[in-house]
């Protein structure tokens, strides 16, 4: 990347310059599209945002600038140049080796929220598994009072990460006297343990059977789909995080047969998925004898999680 000049982020050679935003954000756009970032414009944005003070006629730290750029042109994931990324209500920390969150498992998390909202007789227990760094762990237990949520991982960063994410949330009350909604913290007396462990693994042996939701954005690729990758999911996100074994399929079979063992009669499960996989994951989660599958779509109409919950006698398939 040139130092300065016409070529720069910024188009100036000066340390700190000033320059109106939308030309900056025209010549980081350009930049970016040049090395193939699929969504220039946006990140361009982002970057220059992360290198001004947001004004018309911008202040631009153009070293800083410099050097996002050239990370993003690198292929290096927007989330992880910036640091943080938002879910839903929540602001998570990101990094390189832990699985970046998508905007797509908002769906996901949406539907934990929803089912955890209508538990009749609350506090909800819900189970995150395959947690990653907190993210829909965190996303359930900033908006639904009260609940109770177990986020399981295996990877040691991710748990890390897992465990700063909700330190922060923690960390933030609203006002005296301001009315809660939901938003950048945990709802009122909801908890979140993060865990060491595979799946299932670490949750305490009393809530077997009596899980109200249990929720996962798990490894669903297939062995054979290393090599296809974007540069910034093949060089950041771990390998495990991705691939669910030689079918890819594994661990979402797995996680539903479990449904039927830790879910409370009526509960719910719900398990992003790999979108060509649609009719596969209904089909298992029928065979786990689960009751009242389905399949959610994203928002471009790709099946993104299959849902079912437990027979309570009560209903039907």
């Amino acid at each position: 990347m040139a130092a300065s000049g016409a070529g720069s982020a910024s188009g100036s050679g000066d340390d700190v310059a000033t320059a109106p935003i939308g030309r900056l954000t025209a010549v980081v756009t350009a930049r970016l599209a040049a090395a193939g970032v699929p969504s220039p414009a946006v990140d361009a944005r982002w970057l220059v945002e992360a290198a001004t003070d947001g004004a018309e006629i911008a202040v631009v730290d153009r070293d800083r600038l410099e050097a996002l750029v050239a990370r993003r042109v690198a292929r290096e994931p927007l989330q992880v140049i910036l640091g943080t990324t938002a879910f839903r209500h929540v602001t998570l920390q990101t990094r390189s080796g832990v699985f970046v969150p998508r905007p797509e498992t908002e769906i996901v998390a949406g539907v934990a929220v929803e089912a955890a909202l209508a538990v009749a007789s609350p506090p909800a227990r819900v189970v995150d598994a395959c947690t990653g760094s907190g993210t829909i762990a965190l996303a359930v237990a900033a908006e639904v009072p009260g609940v109770r949520v177990v986020a399981t991982e295996v990877d040691a960063d991710a748990v890390a990460v897992a465990r700063a994410n909700l330190a922060r949330l923690q960390g933030r009350t609203p006002p005296p006297g301001h009315p809660w909604r939901p938003g950048d913290r945990l709802a009122p007396a909801a908890s979140v343990d993060v865990v060491t462990g595979d799946l299932l693994d670490g949750v305490d042996a009393s809530w077997r059977g009596r899980v109200d939701v249990l929720v996962a954005n798990p490894p669903y690729l297939p062995a054979a789909d290393r090599g296809s990758w974007e540069p910034e999911v093949a060089g950041h996100d771990p390998d495990r995080s991705l691939v669910g074994g030689a079918d890819g399929h594994e661990v979402v079979v797995a996680l539903l047969t479990l449904a039927g063992e830790w879910l409370r009669p009526g509960g719910t499960v719900v398990v992003e998925i790999d979108d060509r996989r649609g009719a596969d994951a209904l089909a298992a989660a029928r065979g786990a004898g689960l009751v009242e599958c389905r399949l959610v779509a994203d928002l471009t109409g790709r099946d993104r999680a299959v849902v079912g919950h437990r027979d309570d006698g009560a209903v039907t398939a």
